[in-house]
């Protein structure tokens, strides 16, 4: 009886010291999964010096209800020779202690350091001070062998602190082979395969010459054999039109993503609330007039009710933008849709159209779980496709496709061996029959 006592006071234990090791954060402790393998980031880049943590921590509430589990901010310079932290330091003390309220993760990117000696003092300042995780950002020009000797040198500092802390690193854009064709770069893929990171920043998608279907199709099939990336993607000025195409390969291509300040997305502050009234002693009520003697004549005086004033109008409400609404229905089926999220994925040549087509297959397909089918159109005209004879290539069975999500108005189920997508649009439904 007693050891049945003591090993269930252990378990307990046991789970409490798991749950309470990252307290008021996403996740309780008893996912095997963890956290960042699943999550959506949201990177600022802007410099050290402008970031403003105060307009930040007060669009957590936004960032928040848009779908963002964690934030990827630079990290404010440190004093050297024992200097006065700058305030920027508390702005962001202050911003680490909000957003766990918020169930939102805060990690910062490192400035560039030579060695590995320096920056594993600045990666303890701020590891002490609670973040979730660093991004080593290496100076151009660095050796694979010394920026792995950074990174490691990192995580094991990481891993010496409670709670699960992440360490982020950069996919080096400097190797050989970084400017051909996807499939002629083994010295990148080794490279990122041992740099010893939980996850790699991969930005080499924005350094293409062009992005059509056939080139995006290239990339990502070869980005699939790395694990445990996440894929900055950022659409050029010149290709606008591509913004929710962009969105739908950044967010649905691999179970962890990350959003660039640069996508400019309408992300408003919380209101203000009014200033709470301080409780006050009751005011004396004032002494009434001596009353005149009886028989007093008084003369009659109008009664004038005062004037009260005009309510304020209430103020219009600002219409959604159309493309923040389209990232937040993507996070919101990246975090929902199981099938979606983790799937096999499978990309079909519509290279032709000019359309990138891929299939999340789940582990079991059943009624609750079927296939999932993204379709983009990258070219300026409507396209129409048949995937009959590609589902059944891949052993698939439909008759149609159920839309989960798209990207412009229209309503009802498509068939199998005639789906019509407009131009620039994007559809995604379940393979039903």
């Amino acid at each position: 009886m007693w050891a049945r006592v003591c090993l269930l006071f252990a378990l307990t234990c046991t789970l409490s010291a798991q749950t309470l090791a990252r307290p008021g954060l996403a996740g309780s402790g008893l996912d095997k999964n963890p956290w960042w393998q699943r999550a959506i980031f949201y990177q600022v880049d802007s410099p050290a010096e402008s970031t403003d943590f105060k307009a930040i921590a007060a669009r957590l509430d936004a960032l928040r209800a848009l779908g963002v589990d964690a934030l990827l901010l630079p990290a404010p310079a440190l004093p050297t020779n024992g200097g006065a932290l700058p305030p920027s330091i508390d702005d962001l003390d202050t911003l680490l202690r909000q957003s766990s309220a918020h169930s939102i993760r805060v990690l910062l990117t490192l400035p560039p350091s030579s060695s590995a000696a320096d920056l594993s003092g600045v990666a303890r300042f701020w590891l002490s001070r609670g973040v979730a995780g660093l991004h080593i950002a290496t100076p151009p020009g660095t050796s694979p062998e010394a920026a792995q000797a950074m990174v490691e040198a990192v995580r094991k500092l990481a891993a010496g602190t409670v709670g699960q802390r992440i360490i982020l690193s950069d996919v080096d854009l400097a190797l050989p082979g970084a400017n051909q064709a996807p499939s002629h770069r083994p010295a990148a893929r080794a490279a990122a395969r041992t740099s010893g990171a939980q996850l790699q920043i991969d930005s080499r998608l924005n350094s293409l010459p062009t992005i059509d279907a056939a080139t995006l199709r290239g990339f990502l099939v070869q980005t699939l054999a790395q694990p445990n990336l996440l894929l900055d993607v950022r659409p050029p000025n010149s290709a606008a039109s591509l913004a929710h195409v962009v969105a739908t390969v950044a967010l649905l291509t691999l179970p962890s993503s990350v959003i660039n300040s640069d996508a400019h997305l309408t992300i408003e502050p919380a209101p203000d609330l009014p200033p709470v009234a301080e409780e006050t002693e009751p005011a004396a009520k004032p002494t009434p007039p001596p009353q005149p003697p009886p028989g007093t004549y008084l003369p009659y005086v109008p009664y004038i009710p005062p004037s009260r004033p005009k309510p304020k109008a209430a103020p219009k409400p600002v219409p959604p933008d159309p493309l923040t609404v389209w990232y937040q229905q993507l996070m919101a089926l990246h975090h929902d849709n199981a099938v979606v999220r983790n799937g096999a994925k499978t990309f079909l040549d519509f290279d032709a159209q000019n359309a990138l087509v891929w299939v999340d297959r789940p582990a079991t397909s059943s009624p609750q779980t079927p296939p999932v089918v993204v379709i983009c159109n990258l070219s300026a005209s409507p396209t129409q496709l048949s995937l009959t004879s590609a589902m059944d290539h891949l052993n698939l069975h439909g008759w149609f496709l159920r839309p989960l999500l798209r990207s412009y108005e229209a309503m009802g189920a498509q068939p199998l061996d005639s789906i019509s997508v407009p131009p620039f649009g994007v559809y995604i439904g379940e393979l039903r029959r």
